[in-house]
């Protein structure tokens, strides 16, 4: 088996696994249903889970300067089998806006390209992703590589623009465009943007989404690109060429904001690509010298970025992607991008389903398990009530007199605690509202609305970066009261357990606990890494003011962004946190006036215990089904993904062949 099918197996086995855990996700909601189990909160978080699977992708990022062969790269990692080079890859600039390629369901086949003026609004590229009118459409006919290969050119689109233009955008800067002489009448700027590439790639198909970064200069004039979307990457891939080692600008973009998007993130998931040692091939040098400069250039690259060399994968991505157009598998093994296709698949696609599990655990395993529990709460009742009836001597009046007089005062007393237990549940009401309205959408939106009207009537950059440290530091105070309220809630949830569970002996229950802390620190890094930004070298290459605004749009869309999700955390919370306390008391009370039933029965009318007995035998088969089914649906959803299985006769998108240009 070829690296390409390896590779192309173990994301279509994460692609199936994915749809097997949306399957018994959607069983267990049948489950819910079929025995009268399920609740609107329940429902909402199953619905929420299943639409995260949806939309669930393994995106990689790479990044590079200009004529480093990322874009070759890519070509040769997933595209090869269209027979073209797909995306524009040539000598010099290539790719001159950021690019994500995907595929999209529901519109199909297309390029969508945001026009490089759109830099001037403050709309952050994630809103601009909401309205596709705002892009301009390129329909792709994907029966033809070579369309394709055209439409895919408009990427390196570029146009000239004045000084005063390119200043305005925010892509001018003396150090790049006069090194020598006087400042020139016109600047060359990327026609677009940003791009959004939808086709139907059988990778593609499967969840992957590819981020293209195009150079130092794009990276420094987008904030968004190295603050928001290189972090959320299940993996960064930073290329360099062998012919250069690293330089001055790739070390910049290294530091600045390749390396910086991976920190406090507990994934890993950078690697360094070392391209184009086919440059050390020659005629005059043996394989054993060839071999020890690139372990030469590697234990380098290993030095200046600080890495491992085990992260670092020499290669020669044109000699590759010209092998696998041909079938060559020896100057395929020679190009050696085997050993990085096996770090994808074995290593980011494995690291991507471990968090999906974790996921999975959190959004929807904690409300199967509160299921099984109570199954087993209600199995464990079940036996031990026949077993209490076998043992009954319905001829001895006086023992079922105090048997129904001792069940009566269980009843009375359990009342008494589910009365004690509503009222903890209306001061829970209360607790609960304060920890939402903490979160509240219109209480972000206000400092924000407030604060960017200081930074539209600022002067100075001065004033723009102390409005924008005023509006993070309100906005620190508000997550700060809500962890405060949060913790509060929580203590008091714990104490509504643990109290009803003591009195009243119930099953243990665990209680599901919300903390915000985790965007506690989440807010915190993504100040810190804003204010890195801004005093990156890149972004000193561009205007201040220009700096500030993008960057304010930028931290100000992940910081709204961060406070949804605690909000709608905390909403989803309150509304499951004494579900499992509330099926339980129904159960418990349910069983009490089962038993009271049987007993009431027997000594009014000297019936015998055995019909009872078979009842409860049948109820009790029930729940064992009940059980049975349910540990089915667990199972899966605590199951790894299957290894991956030969997918040649799957109907994978492969194009008509065409000759490599």
């Amino acid at each position: 088996m070829s690296t390409t099918i390896h590779f192309k197996d173990k994301l279509r086995g994460y692609g199936q696994w994915r749809e097997q855990l949306g399957r018994a996700i959607e069983q267990y909601r049948t489950w819910l249903d079929r025995y009268q189990l399920n609740s609107d909160g329940v429902n909402e978080a199953i619905s929420s889970m299943l639409e995260g699977l949806r939309s669930d992708r393994i995106v990689l990022a790479f990044a590079a300067e200009f004529s480093r062969g990322k874009t070759e790269l890519i070509n040769a990692l997933f595209f090869s089998d269209t027979g073209v080079r797909l995306l524009p890859s040539s000598p010099g600039r290539t790719t001159m806006c950021p690019t994500e390629i995907f595929y999209d369901t529901q519109a199909g086949s297309y390029i969508r390209l945001l026009a490089i003026e759109s830099r001037l609004s403050d709309i952050p590229l994630s809103e601009y992703k909401q309205h596709p009118r705002s892009w301009m459409q390129i329909d792709l006919d994907c029966d033809s590589p070579v369309q394709m290969q055209e439409a895919f050119q408009e990427l390196a689109a570029t146009k000239h623009v004045s000084v005063a233009e390119a200043k305005r955008l925010g892509l001018y800067s003396e150090d790049v465009h006069i090194p020598h002489g006087d400042e020139p009448d016109t600047v060359e700027v990327p026609c677009w943007r940003h791009a959004l590439i939808s086709f139907p790639h059988h990778l593609l198909k499967e969840g992957l989404t590819i981020l293209d970064t195009p150079g130092l200069n794009a990276l420094g004039a987008e904030p968004e690109l190295t603050l928001q979307m290189l972090p959320k990457a299940q993996a960064v891939i930073f290329v360099l060429a062998a012919d250069t080692g690293v330089t001055k600008s790739d070390l910049d973009m290294w530091r600045n904001h390749v390396r910086g998007s991976r920190q406090g993130n507990k994934r890993g998931g950078l690697a360094v690509v070392l391209n184009k040692i086919d440059s050390m091939w020659g005629d005059l040098q043996g394989e054993e010298t060839i071999e020890k400069s690139i372990r030469s250039q590697t234990e380098s690259v290993s030095k200046i970025l600080d890495v491992e060399s085990r992260a670092i994968f020499p290669m020669s991505a044109k000699q590759a992607l010209l092998a696998k157009v041909k079938g060559d598998q020896n100057l395929l093994e020679k190009s050696r991008l085997k050993s990085f296709e096996d770090y994808l698949a074995d290593s980011v696609v494995k690291e991507r389903q471990s968090l999906l599990l974790a996921s999975v655990a959190q959004g929807v395993g904690h409300l199967v398990e509160e299921s099984t529990g109570a199954l087993d709460a209600q199995i464990l009742d079940a036996e031990r009530q026949i077993n209490d009836l076998r043992q009954i001597d319905v001829n001895n009046k006086t023992k079922m007199t105090q048997l129904m007089a001792e069940t009566r005062d269980q009843q009375s007393g359990y009342l008494v605690g589910v009365d004690q237990f509503q009222a903890s549940r209306r001061v829970f009401a209360v607790q609960a509202k304060l920890l939402v309205d903490s979160l509240a959408p219109e209480k972000v939106e206000e400092i924000i609305k407030r604060t960017r009207k200081q930074m539209a009537g600022s002067l100075t950059t001065v004033g723009m970066k102390t409005a924008m440290k005023l509006v993070l530091d309100e906005l620190r105070v508000v997550l700060l009261n809500a962890v405060a309220v949060c913790e509060e809630t929580r203590k008091l949830v714990k104490g509504i357990y643990a109290k009803f569970q003591e009195e009243h002996g119930v099953a243990e229950l665990k209680p599901p606990l919300l903390s915000l802390k985790q965007y506690q620190a989440e807010l915190e890094q993504v100040f810190d890494e804003g204010e890195a930004f801004r005093g990156s070298a890149s972004s000193t290459l561009m205007e201040q003011s220009t700096v500030v605004v993008k960057l304010y749009t930028t931290t100000i869309a992940r910081a709204r962004e961060l406070f949804e999700q605690a909000h709608k955390d905390a909403i989803g919370w309150t509304t499951m946190a004494l579900v499992p306390l509330v099926h339980q008391i129904k159960d418990h009370k349910r069983l009490i006036e089962s038993r009271l039933e049987v007993l009431r029965k027997v000594n009014e009318t000297g019936a015998s215990l055995d019909g009872e007995i078979a009842s409860l035998a049948k109820a009790l088969a029930q729940l064992r089904q009940q059980h049975a089914e349910l540990a089915a649906i667990r199972r899966v959803l605590q199951s790894e993904p299957p290894a991956a299985e030969n997918s040649a006769n799957a109907e994978d998108y492969r194009p008509p062949k065409a000759a490599a240009k």
